[in-house]
């Protein structure tokens, strides 16, 4: 079986495992080669690739389809790591700075949007 993830700028990994294992909506699953072509919802965390060897990836939210011999895996943001451990602190590093970058663009929109109403008020007047 064929695995693909894409994420919107690129696909990252292109190779052929045995089985995955992703974190669904409604809990984790796996995908066997002779499984039926199906579609997952993915909800964030780890996926497990079993290939030539273990591979683990920290996924965000996004969407998995068996087509055939081939899983297309697309998410917004996916991690790499060779094992559980590497990959826990490579995912917290990441998301630190994530979270840094979304708390300055937050603080930015307030400050804009309080500056919009203030204007609108001043005109009122």
């Amino acid at each position: 079986m064929r695995l693909k993830i894409n994420l919107p700028y690129k696909t990252i990994l292109d190779i052929d495992v045995k089985k995955i294992t992703a974190p669904g909506s409604n809990g984790v699953f796996q995908i066997l080669p002779k499984h039926i072509d199906a579609t997952w919802i993915l909800r964030p965390g780890i996926l497990q690739v079993n290939a030539e060897k273990e591979l683990y990836f920290a996924v965000s939210h996004g969407v998995a389809v068996k087509q055939g011999a081939t899983v297309y895996l697309a998410t917004m943001q996916a991690i790499a790591g060779e094992s559980l451990s590497e990959l826990s602190q490579t995912v917290e590093d990441t998301f630190k700075k994530i979270d840094e970058k979304e708390k300055k663009a937050r603080e930015v929109l307030v400050s804009l949007e309080t500056e919009t109403i203030r204007r609108f008020a001043e005109l009122d007047t």
